[in-house]
């Protein structure tokens, strides 16, 4: 096998790499032996016959001979008689033929004569162990569940560790290096695995066994031999098994026969005492384990010559209280390791979140704190209700990386993807397999697939599920926090706490500011209907004085004028001149108010801004004697439009100008007609600025009332920008108002752009 890819070794090869890499060499191992696999079959079917295994035996001259010493040695069948294969295997019986040729083809296929002096003593040491646990398993099994449960278990235990030597076997400086590190730091060999090949030898025991194709109770076995009872995923079909391979491989653990790899052993008694076995049937198989195992270490050439009583004393029983102690030491180690692990992530999380976030900010920190906790590249969160189709999501970088869409669509209608998925969310305590929803929401959010296996935290909004963290890993990364469920539902209840105060919050602020907002426009209308009444009121009364007062102003015109050309004296024609004048001004001011009572329909058109605003600004100048630095015209886009009647739109800017002339001073007036609009703009704007003398508050609140004028007597009828205002309200335009005592007046004329659509 090769040790290196490319020019790097194994250890310098980023981990998801390093990983693809090995599981690909583990593929490239030799498969379970011809004869291995055929007789695990025949002898795991119920149609074999015994001349099925018999065949297997005969066609190789090494097993036969193995098959027949260990009968001899078992001391079985009538002194003088000639042993054959057919009595062995009718004599040991079909389990012991089937674990003796295992034993031995497993061991052949796996050794390596040219192998230094320390790696063959792991080697041995792993198979001493594996050997003691395959008896060990065997014997548990009969006392649990018969003769062919002990053989299952037999099998079971042989090949739970088959993940080291297959590491081993792959890559075997680097796996020097782990056994190294185990023996130096007293570390788990599982944790030196996978800090050096990214993987430990569970799974890659199990990728093996799914390679050689062996029972599924093999493969469990060699997956799950080190999780704890309770931590067993409730998929695991041959748990039973599991738990007995388990218990044996603690046993064996526990009096340090060969090379496991781990400094800690689960309390053995209270694992026993789970399955079933009492402390008599325990102490039953630990003191038979020695004669249990010696045929097969003969078989497969680990005796080292010592005897039953040599062996059993060799177990150092004087460790046998502090391996027990370290047993419950590290099994409450592990379980703390898990709580402070929720635990940091909880307090990870709460210090991340800030008064101001939004939803899709605690997405974020959730998210965050779920990576760290699990140690998992990118983890990603999402928070919905169950009548939107729409989700809020954050993915675990920095707010500053968080994208702005943070809010993903996934269906047509709220009964599409997003509400389905919040429904379909179970209440669990814990990390469950995500939904298949959830893979659409992953790449939205990342913009990838996942490679590992989707799992999530869901997120509780009160008592159903509101959201959840997804984050990518391998099952023996999740399944260790099956054993710490209140942190696991506590850390849950935070994020979903969390999530629903940001909800509700930002609910609280908008339903404010729509609140505020429709005080601000109720005011408004209520200002502009009072002032609408008021002046179709007084419009009204203007009419109706206007018209009764026309007719006797017209006498009194027409006879003055009669008398003026038969009046002889002077100072008679210049009464009657004066009457005439007069009358005139009052005829003019009955015309100005019937045209605010009663204005000419608009006939809007559409024209360009500069078309309107540059000849008016010449008249401006001109009537003015403004210099061009006074009046400054300044336009946003030369393409704008305005549509309006262009005779009352010249009407309403010539008030409003004149009113802004009367305000200033002329040596040190200074006019600025501004239009901010766009060509795409639906209103046009035209701003009209001066630095006159400005009005008062009480003056600005009545500046658009007719009749009202701040000027002295005989100044003006108070109906310039009266008649502005509504001018500009027959062609679909509005009048705002903006000054300051000193300082100057801001006047806006709103305007459609284009004519309204039907």
């Amino acid at each position: 096998m090769t040790q290196r890819a490319g020019s790097q070794s194994v250890s310098e090869i980023p981990q998801r790499e390093r990983v693809e890499l090995i599981l690909g060499q583990l593929d490239q191992l030799p498969t379970l032996p011809a004869v291995a696999a055929h007789l695990l079959a025949v002898t795991s079917s119920d149609e074999s016959s015994a001349q099925d295994v018999v065949e297997i035996v005969e066609s190789d001259t090494a097993l036969t001979a193995a098959i027949l010493k260990l009968v001899r040695r078992a001391d079985l069948g009538a002194r003088g008689e000639p042993m054959t294969v057919p009595r062995a295997v009718t004599l040991l019986g079909f389990s012991a033929v089937r674990n003796a040729v295992l034993s031995v083809q497993l061991y052949e296929a796996f050794s390596r004569p040219d192998e230094n002096r320390r790696a063959a003593a792991t080697r041995k040491g792993v198979w001493q162990h594996s050997l003691a646990v395959a008896c060990a398993a065997e014997a548990i099994g009969e006392l649990v569940g018969g003769p062919g449960m002990g053989g299952e278990a037999f099998v079971c235990g042989l090949l739970h560790d088959i993940g080291k030597i297959a590491l081993d076997a792959c890559l075997p400086k680097s796996y020097a290096r782990v056994t190294e590190r185990v023996e130096r730091q007293y570390a788990c060999i599982c944790d030196a695995e996978r800090e050096v090949f990214g993987l430990d030898h569970t799974v890659a025991g199990k990728r093996l066994a799914e390679r050689w194709q062996l029972p599924q109770a093999i493969g469990e076995c060699t997956w799950l031999h080190h999780q704890s009872f309770d931590a067993l995923p409730s998929s695991v079909v041959f748990s039973r098994l599991v738990r007995i391979v388990h218990l044996a491989d603690n046993l064996v653990r526990r009096e340090g026969i060969g090379f496991s790899g781990y400094g800690y052993v689960d309390d053995v008694d209270e694992l026993a005492g789970e399955l079933g076995v009492g402390g008599d049937g325990l102490g039953g198989v630990l003191q038979r384990l020695p004669e249990r195992m010696e045929p097969f270490r003969e078989l497969v050439g680990l005796d080292d010559g010592r005897g039953r009583r040599e062996y059993a004393a060799s177990l150092v029983t004087a460790n046998r209280q502090l391996a027990q102690i370290n047993a419950k030491l590290a099994a409450a180690n592990r379980r703390l390791e898990v709580r402070s692990a929720c635990l940091a992530a909880l307090e990870n999380f709460t210090k991340g979140l800030t008064e101001r976030d939004r939803i899709s900010d605690v997405c974020v920190t959730a998210a965050e704190s779920i990576r760290a906790m699990l140690g998992a590249e990118r983890a990603s969160a999402f928070f919905g209700e169950a009548s939107s189709r729409c989700i809020h999501v954050g993915c675990s970088q920095t707010r500053e990386q968080c994208r702005a869409d943070s809010i993903i669509d996934l269906g047509e209608s709220p009964d599409a993807a997003g509400a389905e998925l919040i429904r379909s969310i179970p209440p669990a305590q814990g990390f469950i397999a995500a939904p298949d929803g959830c893979r659409i929401i992953w790449q939205r959010c990342t913009g990838m697939q996942p490679r590992d296996p989707l799992w999530m935290l869901p997120l509780m909004g009160g008592e159903a599920a509101a959201g959840g963290v997804l984050v990518p890993a391998e099952e023996n990364a999740i399944v260790r926090f099956v054993s710490a469920p209140a942190e696991c539902e506590a850390l849950s209840a935070a994020m979903g706490l969390a999530l629903m105060s940001a909800k509700a919050r930002i609910e609280s602020e908008r339903t404010n500011e729509e609140l505020l907002d429709l005080n601000r426009r109720l005011t408004v209308v209520q200002r502009e209907l009072v002032r609408t009444r008021s002046i179709s009121m007084i419009a009204a009364m203007a009419a109706g004085a206007a018209h009764e007062l026309n007719n006797p102003l017209a006498v009194i015109s027409g006879r003055a004028q009669m008398e003026l050309g038969r009046c002889p004296d002077e100072e008679s024609v210049r009464a009657l001149k004066i009457i005439i004048e007069r009358t005139g001004q009052v005829t003019q001011i009955v015309t100005d108010l019937m045209h605010f009572a009663k204005p000419a329909p608009p006939r809007p058109v559409t024209r360009r801004l500069p078309d309107l605003l540059e000849p008016l600004c010449q008249h401006w100048r001109a009537s003015s004697s403004l210099r061009e630095d006074q009046l400054i015209v300044s336009l946003a886009d030369r393409e704008a439009a305005v549509y309006a009647d262009p005779q009352q739109l010249r009407e309403a800017l010539d008030a409003v100008v004149s009113n802004a002339l009367q305000a200033t001073k002329r040596e040190t007036a200074r006019l600025h007609i501004n239009s901010p609009s766009r060509a795409s703009d639906e209103t046009v704007r035209i701003v009209v600025e001066d630095n006159g003398v400005g009005m008062t508050r009480e003056v600005l609140e009545h500046a658009i009332d007719p009749f009202f004028s701040s000027r002295p007597a005989g100044r003006g009828r108070g109906l310039g920008l009266s008649r502005t205002h509504r001018l500009l309200g027959i062609n679909g335009g509005r009048l705002r108002l903006e000054s300051t005592p000193d300082v100057g007046t801001r006047v806006t004329i709103e305007l459609p752009a284009r004519p309204p659509t039907s």
